[in-house]
């Protein structure tokens, strides 16, 4: 009698490869239960991947699109702020011009005299604000200071001394001088603030002397064919308009003239500070708009991507009670895997000898 070698290797490695594939299947269920969508869309779908890889990159653009406007939003947020302080501080000066309109008492003008300097150092300081390592009002040179200080040294300083003596033939400290200037006529205190003193605020020589930012104000795009500007620049009539009335303020009204020429100087000063004002207005408003328009281009754009996800959803999500059963299906055929396979390596020709 012959007999035949009997193993249970073969069945092992067969079970070893069932567990194996069945635990590969439970991981991808699983997946897709936690998920919600295909585990490998390629396999699923096949040809029509493409359709989703197109939808993908559609939402991406978008939101990256809403994601920029939120920045810009940021930017738009910080300059009205910074205008608004800048009004606020132009509003103040005025205030205390209209107070000593007529008045040559010394002390009431001295006091004036500092509201206006402080009125003029919170306009420059809200002139040099920035966002997220960008100066609001620069224009499109995000990375240099819009306006140089007032001082006693700056460009501006030294070409209003140069104009004055230039107009007039003699220092504004000169006081015996000053005390003869004319209110009117040429040359007079309202013929120099107008013929000399204006276009050097309202000309180029505003670039020179006070401001590094350009004409140009910052954009940006707000959807695939619109594009909004989201910054001022200090070259605007409003910034123009305060400096030049600061100066006249600041410069003029204490360098020992006669009172009518005092009082063609706080004029002058009131007129330009209220030019400043309607300039700063008209800025926020023009900002304002923007602002209205990336929200509606924001509403637009999260329509359009609620549009491409519900699309693209529909296409890669999977059905979740299918899915769990499936996962439960293959827990029990692991579980049961496991239980056969330990009792075949339990088996032994021992136990039956």
């Amino acid at each position: 009698m012959s007999t035949a070698s009997v193993s249970n290797l073969s069945i092992q490695t067969s079970m070893r490869l069932t567990i194996r594939q069945a635990q590969n299947e439970l991981l991808k269920a699983q997946q897709e239960v936690s998920t919600g969508f295909f585990a490998d869309v390629g396999a699923e779908l096949g040809s029509k991947t493409s359709t989703v890889v197109d939808l993908n990159r559609e939402s991406q653009r978008l939101n990256s699109m809403i994601s920029n406007n939120s920045i810009a939003t940021q930017r738009l947020s910080a300059s009205q702020e910074a205008l608004k302080q800048v009004a606020t501080a132009a509003e103040e000066m005025n205030n205390a011009l209209i107070t000593i309109s007529g008045s040559s008492n010394s002390d009431t003008i001295n006091t004036t005299v500092m509201t206006v300097n402080n009125s003029l150092s919170t306009m420059t300081s809200m002139a040099n604000q920035s966002a997220n390592g960008e100066f609001l009002f620069a224009g499109i040179n995000t990375d240099v200071q819009p306006l140089n200080e007032y001082t006693d040294t700056s460009p501006a300083k030294l070409s209003f001394d140069a104009a004055f003596t230039g107009y007039f033939g003699f220092a504004p400290t000169d006081t015996a001088n000053t005390a003869t200037i004319a209110a009117t006529g040429v040359p007079s205190m309202e013929d120099f603030i107008s013929s000399v003193l204006e276009p050097m605020y309202t000309g180029p020589d505003w670039s020179t002397d006070w401001s590094n930012a350009t004409d140009e104000a910052m954009t940006s795009r707000i959807t695939q064919s619109e594009t909004v500007q989201t910054s001022a620049s200090a070259n605007e009539d409003g910034f123009r308009y305060f400096a030049l009335a600061s100066i006249v303020t600041k410069e003029l009204l204490t360098i020992g003239a006669p009172a009518n020429a005092v009082t063609v100087a706080i004029n002058s000063a009131i007129d330009y500070t209220g030019r400043a004002i309607t300039g700063i207005n008209a800025t926020r408003s023009e900002l304002g708009l923007s602002e209205n328009r990336i929200d509606k281009a924001d509403a637009s754009l999260k329509v359009q991507v609620d549009i491409i996800e519900t699309s693209l959803s529909s296409k890669i999500e999977v059905d979740a009670y299918e899915a769990s059963t499936r996962v439960n299906s293959l827990l029990s055929m692991v579980e049961a895997s496991y239980t056969l396979t330990s009792r075949i390596q339990g088996l032994s020709l021992v136990n039956y000898l």
